[in-house]
């Protein structure tokens, strides 16, 4: 007699609970809070682990290439960084940023994706999208009607002034969790559902401040069409520009601001901020350009007088770089970048090892996620990685085969 199906059974209703679970709460709990994202995501590793023991303990380990390059990165950490060589924060501080990369490095590319079984994937879907839906209605809400919520939460009068910029980030996370949201709606319920999701996850960034959101929203569209075309020319090509700007950043952001200076390009006020932020980061990667200044050491970048009189708004040191490249040339140095392009190198071959129907939405993913990484978050930002893991999550899912094709439904 065959041995019964583990993804059937109590383990795996605990399973898929803990995953839709995850994918539901992430966007609504996400939307009113942004600190929320990085517990959740964690809840949702450390649940997934659990059950994922309970029904293969095998399909628990992760990608061997994924597990070497951590082990790579920690081990050169503790040799070099440990303890950080600036700033305030100790080696506690570090341990606990490595043990979050641990954790979306896991969910990215452990076995337990070969647990979900085919049937309950549009209920996950549906659950999701519906989750996608109080989210964003919740972000339209505070961006038209401005920001009652939050308001009614922290007693705040009418008086007082709500930036609504402090909503960016959960713009920018329900944007990118619906790219591949509305890849495993469109394989697995339907283009309807598909295009929904999609507009659940733009409407909000193009209400909202946030410049990067509606750039990363603008690559997705162009590259995802270009890769319905031709989806390996999309990934070469995707690869040769990244490793040319990852590679390149401290001379690139550099020439940038002091072209902006040369030539008196008016500009908003967050984008000169961020070009000063850039300039005067690059500077710093000469100083310790192979092992770099150690985990958090942008904060902490000294500044010369010469310097704030130049600059006109970046008058002490960011605590990130805004740009992913150039924080871990300071922070990690040539080695660092090495490790991460191997990283990344690793998650394009996973989408060249994708079916051609699931690439293209891969594809708009990765690209969206590179251009907030270069403009936007803080590599070591809890919320960030928080939402780079439930994204890669949803990715991995859309990948799966669709469990069933009926009439106008196509896969996206």
């Amino acid at each position: 007699m065959a041995s019964p199906d583990p993804r059937t059974g109590s383990a795996g209703a605990a399973f898929h609970t803990v995953l839709t679970a995850g994918l539901v709460l992430f966007p609504t709990v996400g939307a009113a809070s942004k600190q929320a994202m990085a517990p959740i995501a964690i809840g949702l590793a450390v649940a997934l682990l659990a059950v994922t023991l309970r029904i293969d303990a095998r399909a628990a380990a992760p990608g061997r290439a994924i597990g070497l390059l951590f082990a790579g990165f920690a081990g050169y950490v503790a040799a070099f960084h440990l303890p950080p060589a600036l700033g305030d924060g100790d080696s506690v501080e570090t341990i606990v940023k490595l043990g979050m990369l641990a954790v979306v490095l896991w969910l990215a590319s452990a076995g337990w994706i070969a647990r979900v079984a085919a049937g309950r994937l549009a209920g996950i879907a549906r659950w999701a999208l519906a989750a996608l839906a109080v989210g964003s209605g919740f972000l339209v809400i505070e961006l038209l009607f401005d920001s009652p919520m939050h308001r009614l939460v922290n007693g705040l009068g009418p008086d007082v002034v709500v930036d609504s910029a402090r909503h960016n980030r959960p713009t920018v996370a329900l944007l990118l969790v619906s790219l591949p949201l509305a890849a495993l709606l469109a394989r697995q319920v339907g283009r309807r559902d598909a295009i929904l999701a999609l507009v659940l996850g733009v409407v909000p960034v193009f209400l909202g401040d946030s410049a990067a959101g509606w750039l990363a929203a603008l690559v997705a569209a162009v590259v995802y069409t270009a890769a319905r075309w031709r989806p390996g020319a999309v990934l070469a090509a995707g690869a040769i520009v990244t490793v040319a700007l990852v590679v390149a950043a401290p001379p690139l952001l550099s020439s940038a601001y002091r072209t902006v200076v040369q030539h008196d390009i008016s500009l908003p006020l967050s984008f000169r901020d961020r070009l000063e932020i850039w300039d005067h980061g690059a500077d710093a990667v000469a100083d310790a350009p192979w092992i770099g200044r150690g985990l958090g050491a942008v904060a902490h970048l000294p500044m010369t007088d010469e310097q704030r009189a130049r600059y006109l708004f970046h008058k002490a040191p960011s605590t990130h770089a805004h740009n992913a490249a150039l924080q871990i040339w300071i922070e990690f140095g040539a080695v660092g970048i090495g490790l991460g392009l191997a990283l990344l190198g690793v998650g394009a071959a996973a989408i060249g090892r994708m079916d051609a129907a699931a690439r293209p939405a891969a594809l708009s993913t990765a690209a969206a996620l590179l251009v907030i990484a270069m403009l936007s978050f803080g590599v070591w930002q809890e919320t960030w990685l928080g939402l780079i893991a439930v994204t890669l999550v949803l990715v991995r899912l859309a990948a799966l085969p669709a469990a069933r094709t009926t009439s106008g439904e196509a896969d996206a």
